[in-house]
């Protein structure tokens, strides 16, 4: 058919945001679609459970046609965190994937691609480069989950990566190389 088959962390982890969001939205205006919108929603969070794999202790991406989960991991792996079903234990695994820096963790985060991937060292767009939009959501999750000391290490190295570039030449990028930090080549 052409089409990918894959049940994917960070757009469900966005759409149960939505769906709070929209419903929230449908209260203030006593819309009668806000119960269709909450019951989507828990649909959604129930799905994300099933993304859930303990060994990994990460919420992976599943291959609908296969059913086989992606061990693949990037920022929007953080994402199940907008979704309520994510218990402490898992929050707290996930917050140590953040911290390890085979992974993700190093003076510049969050890399689009785990830096013990073998993509990682492309450092091309979603090959380990990193991105203030994806880094931005996976603050919100973490903040959802109240995984704080995650929030406060994020938004100071986030804050460091682009003013990094911004206070040497006065421009910011769209990313930035997850080993030395510039967006300039």
């Amino acid at each position: 058919t052409g089409l990918m088959q894959l049940a994917d962390v960070g757009l469900t982890g966005l759409y149960c945001m939505d769906c709070e969001a929209l419903a929230d939205i449908a209260r203030i205006l006593d819309r009668s679609e806000r119960e269709e919108i909450l019951e989507r929603g828990r649909r959604a969070d129930h799905g994300m459970q099933t993304l859930w794999d303990e060994e990994a202790g990460m919420f992976l991406n599943r291959d609908l046609t296969t059913g086989e989960l992606s061990h693949r991991m990037g920022p929007t792996n953080f994402y199940a965190g907008f979704c309520p079903s994510v218990t402490p234990q898992q929050a707290e695994r996930l917050c140590a994937h953040y911290f390890n820096p085979q992974e993700f963790y190093g003076e510049y985060v969050i890399p689009t691609i785990v830096r013990n991937d073998p993509a990682y060292s492309d450092q091309m767009y979603w090959r380990g480069r990193i991105w203030a939009p994806t880094n931005f959501l996976a603050y919100l999750a973490f903040r959802r989950m109240g995984a704080y000391d995650v929030c406060r290490d994020l938004a100071e190295k986030s804050a460091s990566l682009i003013l990094k570039e911004w206070r040497k030449y006065g421009h910011i990028h769209e990313n930035y190389s997850g080993d030395d930090g510039w967006g300039c080549p």
